[in-house]
């Protein structure tokens, strides 16, 4: 394997808002980037391209320059409190950040504005991130069409429902972003974006401030253009709001003496024939980069697809009806419909689908315990076209988000870690991303993964 930086990892470039973090930080220390310059070029940066990829619901233009303004300060006088002191960031637009709107994208939330910030907000506030605003999303992160688009394609949707977050870090608006992951919601928009996004272990990181959508399939991450900012994203947000403590990557990065897990040839047969193509070069680059691959048989799609949607319909519905009780002519079609449907669902059908996700992740831990990681492809096919809502999976009309996290959603309902990646053997310019699922609280590990995927030529 190569030790060339593949298209997926920035080499320095002229303008500071297309550097790496790793790139960024030793310019913010030694005074050759001011943060001030750094954050209001950010924002001049979502000024000319918001209108076409409608990444940002709302811009923090006072505070963030408030807080550029104290990083430069902190810059001057010693070093920074964290390698994204000064760091323009961004976050989902249902996670609070006190005093600004926090609406999940719906009418039903419009005018609400958070009292606090987040557990993860305030990790980022206290590492000295530069918050520059709050990212589109679907309405309280049930579907994964829109409305952001790809910076890649922006007749293509960014994906969903963090896609906002996926697209403002891919045109160098923010340099990393903050998502929630329900069945695939941060993993999908990194892969219609081209970027990297980490769902970390269920709980590991808190939601409190975070506006739910399934209590027990939601998680928060980070998303970022490559597998190292994304390490430094997760590494803040494990310090500074679970108490845990950052590893540098490992000395053995490369591939050589792993053993990669891939499904049989039957759990893939969804697969559209770009993606398939796209997964078989993966495979053979991590063949030839020294990794064994040992094909395994993951728990049944459709059985994954029965538990989810009673888990998934009946938590949002409780929710919705405690929260909102008589303003269903104020979400939008897809939600309310998901809700009408969602009060359907029995409590019987909710316990009957809970008690079968234990036997779900013993299988999948049965499988990570002789392997270094699982590896699939994020999407089973290529992002839709904006307003796109039905696709072709397998010859048959599928619901595009459906289609869209069915590979997806198995970790959250097992809980493990999972990163998309976009591999190195895959053009910039292709929508394409490698999915990994690691062992419980095994971030690290499956990040070090990861790079090396990131790096196959």
């Amino acid at each position: 394997m190569s030790n060339q930086q593949s298209d997926h990892r920035p080499a320095p470039s002229a303008d500071p808002l297309d550097l790496t973090i790793e790139h960024l930080r030793p310019l913010l220390d030694h005074g050759e980037i001011s943060p001030v310059a750094l954050t209001e070029a950010a924002i001049q940066r979502i000024d000319a391209g918001n209108e076409e990829l409608f990444a940002f619901a709302d811009v923090y233009r006072d505070t963030a320059l408030d807080r550029a303004r104290a990083a430069e300060d902190r810059l001057a006088t010693g070093a920074p409190v964290s390698p994204l002191d000064g760091v323009p960031v961004a976050v989902k637009s249902l996670i609070d950040v006190a005093g600004r709107r926090c609406e999940a994208g719906s009418r039903v939330l419009e005018g609400h504005t958070a009292v606090r910030d987040a557990a993860v907000v305030n990790a980022l506030e206290r590492a000295g991130a530069i918050i520059v605003g709050a990212t589109t999303m679907d309405e309280f992160a049930l579907t994964t069409v829109g409305p952001a688009r790809s910076p890649i394609d922006p007749r293509r949707t960014a994906g969903g429902s963090s896609g906002g977050s996926g697209a403002a870090v891919r045109a160098g608006m923010c340099f990393a972003a903050l998502g929630t992951d329900t069945g695939g919601s941060i993993r999908v928009p990194a892969t219609c974006c081209g970027v990297v996004g980490l769902k970390p272990t269920y709980g590991l990181l808190p939601l409190e401030g975070v506006v739910p959508l399934a209590w027990s399939l939601d998680h928060v991450g980070p998303l970022a253009r490559t597998v190292g900012d994304v390490r430094v994203m997760f590494d803040v947000l494990l310090a500074g709001a679970a108490g845990g403590t950052a590893a540098a990557p490992s000395a053995g990065t490369g591939l050589a003496g792993r053993t990669i897990a891939v499904p049989d040839d039957e759990y893939l047969a969804v697969l559209a024939p770009s993606i398939a193509e796209q997964f078989a070069a993966t495979l053979q680059a991590l063949r030839d980069a020294g990794a064994e691959l040992r094909t395994v048989e993951l728990p049944a799609q459709d059985g994954v697809k029965a538990v989810h949607w009673p888990v998934l319909s009946g938590e949002m519905a409780a929710y919705h009806r405690r929260r909102f009780g008589q303003a269903e002519g104020r979400y939008a079609p897809p939600l309310r419909d998901g809700l009408t449907a969602g009060d359907t669902v029995s409590k019987e059908e909710y316990v009957a689908a809970q008690r079968q996700r234990p036997a779900i992740r013993a299988h999948l831990d049965g499988i990570l315990a002789g392997v270094d990681a699982i590896a699939l492809p994020t999407m089973a096919i290529e992002p839709p076209l904006v307003g796109q809502d039905t696709v072709d999976l397998a010859g048959q009309p599928e619901d595009a988000t459906a289609a869209m996290v069915r590979l997806t959603s198995l970790a959250n309902h097992t809980g493990h870690p999972a990163v998309s990646v976009p591999p190195g053997t895959t053009s910039a310019e292709r929508m394409f991303g490698v999915q990994l699922i690691g062992r419980y609280y095994d971030e690290h590990h499956l990040l070090d993964v990861a790079g090396a995927v990131e790096a196959l030529r």
